[in-house]
């Protein structure tokens, strides 16, 4: 799934390159930075971590559902908080973690 969402964006990438915009004018209008385009434009990947598991019912962390989804972890927390996004609740700090096929039915709204 997070590699169908990076050819996404790597399509967006190549258009507006195609349309005469520079790294850091693309990375501008998508909200990352320069260095980011320049990145998904060689096919080097930033995630050093990356979730494999195709079981639905998997529970990733924050972290890992907001590089799923390409924002930050403070959104996705807003998310749960707003029930945007269901979490679940473990252990004795209450740390959130995430179904994977939520995630997966929020990139395909």
């Amino acid at each position: 799934m997070l590699e169908k969402v990076n050819n996404l964006r790597r399509k967006q990438i190549d258009d507006l390159r195609n349309a005469g915009l520079t790294y850091a004018e693309i990375g501008r209008e998508l909200g990352i930075s320069r260095e980011r385009v320049r990145q998904i434009v060689s096919g080097k990947s930033r995630d050093k971590k990356k979730t494999t598991n195709d079981n639905p019912d998997a529970l990733l962390r924050t972290a890992e559902a907001a590089r799923m989804l390409n924002v930050h972890v403070n959104t996705i927390r807003r998310w749960s908080d707003k029930e945007l996004l269901t979490a679940l609740r473990i252990g004795p700090r209450g740390d959130r973690r995430f179904r994977l096929r939520d995630i997966e039915n929020l990139l395909k709204m």
